[in-house]
């Protein structure tokens, strides 16, 4: 079982170390000022919720984990408003973007790989811990989250988010994606996990979703649970569907689950 899951980590490392997440926002050559400025864009058109959910600017004076920092677009975001920020990520080349965007702006970081299931702070090292689309992307995501609560000091925080299992997206794509798994290759089995796995990509290893019970189940250990639901926009859809989207669907069956909670 260790060996399999030992393995299937390895390929979720391959598979972001191709392609860091936040890449995706641009064509440009990764590195450059105008790089990181196109992904920063891209991320914020695209989840427009973001900067009042992450609380950005809420966090001054405070020492800030984000596990899977991909390019730092967030992280960034909370060093820019004061916070002493540290940020993990699996993958080698995301955690070389992240010191070459924030050596650009002249703001401190820590950042370092690592693994989210072992995370190499001591005992009650940060006040925040923020992860965002990460920790469903790791075999063991309930020992990901011991670890958080490993390392959170009695009273901070955690702003998390993990895929949500009901949500429009799985209601609607799982029967389109077994129909389509059908016609290419015979095989109708494939349904709900394999719709979400492809989320990120035809080639991404791994990749889940939960339902607010399972998320009450797995946070346990925090206290003052509350919950939000979230969806990404696409760019390319008129203004006014944008709108009704966000404002009367994303609420109740987006496909971002966020927890904010105690230690």
């Amino acid at each position: 079982m260790q060996a399999s899951a030992d393995t299937l980590k390895s390929e979720v490392r391959s598979y972001w170390n191709a392609q860091p997440c936040g890449t995706q926002f641009t064509s440009l050559p990764w590195g450059s000022r105008e790089f990181f400025a196109d992904v920063e864009r891209g991320r914020y058109a695209s989840h427009p919720f973001l900067p009042e959910v992450a609380e950005f600017k809420a966090f001054a004076g405070k020492r800030l984990l984000e596990v899977g920092c991909g390019l730092g677009t967030d992280l960034i975001q909370f060093a820019r408003a004061c916070a002493s920020v540290t940020g993990v990520d699996l993958t080698p080349q995301s955690i070389e973007l992240v010191k070459t965007r924030f050596a650009l702006e002249g703001l401190p970081v820590d950042a370092r790989v690592s693994d989210a299931e072992n995370l190499p702070f001591a005992d009650e090292s940060f006040d925040v811990v923020y992860s965002f689309g990460v920790l469903h992307h790791t075999p063991d995501t309930e020992r990901a989250i011991r670890e958080v609560h490993r390392v959170l000091k009695p009273g901070g925080r955690i702003i998390i988010m993990l895929y949500h299992l009901n949500s429009m997206r799985m209601w609607l794509g799982t029967p389109l994606h077994r129909f389509k798994q059908l016609l290419e290759t015979g095989d109708f089995r494939k349904g709900a996990e394999d719709w979400i796995r492809v989320y990120d990509g035809a080639q991404n290893p791994l990749g889940k979703a939960y339902t607010q019970r399972d998320m009450e189940r797995m946070f346990a250990a925090f206290h003052d649970r509350k919950y939000s639901v979230h969806h990404p926009i696409r760019e390319s859809l008129p203004p006014i569907v944008s709108a009704v989207s966000q404002r009367l669907l994303a609420p109740w069956c987006g496909f971002f689950l966020v927890i904010k909670a105690r230690k």
